[in-house]
C-alpha cells in the first residue's frame, strides 16, 4: 500500500476529507481525530492487515499519519 493509498483509507475510516490528510498531520491537533477515534483507527487497521497491536505500542511516533504508515510498512504491510 503506497502512501496515497493509505491516505484515502484513513479517509474512509475516520470521515476527514483526504485534502486534509499529509504526512506530518497530527490525528488529533490537525485532524481532529480524539483518542477513542484512534483506539478505532488502530483496531479496524489491525484487523484488516493483520497487524497485532504491538506493532502500534511500540512505536515512536504514533500520533502523525506518516508515524502511523511507517509503523505498519515496518511491519511488511503490502495492501
Amino acid at each position: 500500500m503506497d502512501f496515497k493509498q493509505f491516505c484515502q483509507l484513513l479517509s474512509e475510516l475516520t470521515h476527514v476529507p483526504h485534502e486534509k490528510i499529509n504526512e506530518s498531520s497530527s490525528f488529533r491537533d490537525d485532524l481532529g481525530i480524539d483518542s477513542l477515534q484512534m483506539v478505532n483507527v488502530y483496531i479496524q487497521l489491525s484487523q484488516r492487515f493483520a497487524i497485532g497491536l504491538e506493532q502500534w505500542i511500540g512505536s515512536a511516533d504514533i500520533t502523525t499519519v506518516g508515524g502511523v504508515y511507517h509503523a505498519m510498512t515496518r511491519g511488511g504491510v503490502q495492501s
